[in-house]
């Protein structure tokens, strides 16, 4: 399953102790817009980042890919996220490259 996501911020890091077992954690996640497919925004939100991307989550807009999995509190089965790709230049309301950035890329093809 994909979504287009733009990542606004990337929020810290939180580490606590769980009262309930006694065990440590860590969890991050980060502020979100859900695209639609024409770049318009669908919803807003927060977007549970798994610890296999934490510290490598910037901002942008991504392709984001999920997997459903078993919440091990609830056991309701969520979407969870696998992977983010950048989306190219100038979709989803990303900036087109700039004409000098277009010059400088032509010129190092040459």
């Amino acid at each position: 399953m994909q979504s287009i996501v733009q990542i606004l911020k990337v929020n810290e890091v939180k580490k606590g102790t769980s009262k309930k077992t006694g065990n440590p954690y860590e969890m991050q996640d980060a502020e979100c817009i859900l695209l639609n497919d024409d770049g318009t925004v669908g919803q807003v939100g927060a977007l549970d980042i798994p610890k296999s991307l934490m510290g490598k989550v910037e901002t942008g807009t991504f392709t984001a890919s999920f997997a459903m999995q078993a919440n091990w509190q609830s056991r309701r089965l969520e979407a969870v996220l696998t992977g983010l790709v950048p989306v190219p230049p100038g979709t989803y309301g990303t900036p087109k490259a700039s004409p000098v950035t277009k010059q400088v890329a032509t010129a190092a093809a040459a």
